[in-house]
């Protein structure tokens, strides 16, 4: 992150401001799902803990696995009931996604940008990673789902903290046909990527999340040791932008950077239209249930 002294503790700042708001929020359930995901030995037993400990969250994912979506045989009543019948993994995505949800707010909408269509895109960009590494890569891809929903972090804060500011950066994008980062950078000398890797760093995240945030615009500058990641949402998110689903910070993506994520990650087009066909049919599936 190439930022001077200056923009460093502009950010700083933000963060701050942050960790003293909603948005704060989220970060023990954050924190506490992807240290499951990632320790082999966890079980039921401590996702039920994590989510029981935050009685709102609880009363939403009950509710949520109540609805017609999920369709059980009778009422789920307890946590530990939610778990067998929608299983582990879906439940930590359940239980992440309404969590997050939850700082998804601001003002309305702006332009071609609003913070429905915002909660849309990040869904659909983390099933959409999440898929592309069970699928081709093989792999659970947790990481990848909580990296589809976080990725755009930057863009809630700027909402919330600098409201007046970032409707100068939406209609600049907008009236000089610039990517929303590009604007960003013009008004405040950082985008929202700088913030949600300032955030993610300041929150302890592991790096591989850390670098898929700060890099999801720019994945081939990402250190090889952790890009997998930042490469898989760039494509994600090229795929949300040609297919329009939801907002778009990137309504001018590069081809050669989309091309070159596919060659580092050794996957095929035609993969990827299965692939968004599967999520385009399953993101009309939850918008039928009000889950987007």
């Amino acid at each position: 992150m190439n930022l001077n002294a200056e923009k460093h503790h502009k950010l700083k700042d933000l963060v701050n401001l942050v960790n003293q708001s909603e948005i704060s929020s989220i970060k023990s359930i954050v924190s506490g799902v992807i240290k499951i995901i990632n320790d082999p030995d966890s079980t039921i037993w401590d996702l039920k803990e994590i989510i029981e400990v935050d009685p709102p969250l609880t009363a939403k994912v009950l509710m949520q696995a109540n609805s017609a979506y999920y369709a059980p045989p009778k009422r789920i009543g307890e946590i530990k009931q939610a778990v067998i019948w929608i299983g582990f993994d879906a439940l930590k995505e359940l239980a992440l996604s309404q969590k997050v949800f939850g700082i998804f707010n601001g003002n309305g909408s702006f332009k071609d940008y609003s913070i429905a269509s915002l909660w849309k895109h990040s869904v659909a960009a983390a099933l959409l990673a999440k898929m592309i590494y069970r699928r081709e890569f093989r792999e659970r891809g947790a990481n990848a789902y909580v990296a589809g929903l976080l990725h755009d972090i930057g863009i809630i804060v700027e909402s919330q903290f600098l409201q007046n500011e970032f409707k100068h950066v939406l209609s600049k994008a907008k009236q000089e046909k610039k990517n929303l980062s590009e604007a960003e950078q013009e008004v405040f000398g950082f985008n929202h990527a700088h913030i949600g890797m300032a955030i993610a760093q300041n929150w302890n995240l592991p790096q591989e999340l850390i670098d898929a945030i700060g890099y999801h615009d720019k994945p081939l500058e990402a250190d090889q040791t952790f890009s997998k990641l930042a490469l898989t949402l760039y494509v994600a998110e090229y795929c949300c932008k040609n297919n329009s689903i939801g907002y778009s910070d990137v309504p001018f993506p590069d081809d050669a950077i989309f091309q070159g994520c596919l060659t580092a990650l050794n996957v095929e087009p035609h993969a990827l239209d299965l692939i968004v066909a599967s999520v385009t049919s399953e993101l009309a599936k939850m918008e039928g249930q009000g889950l987007v």
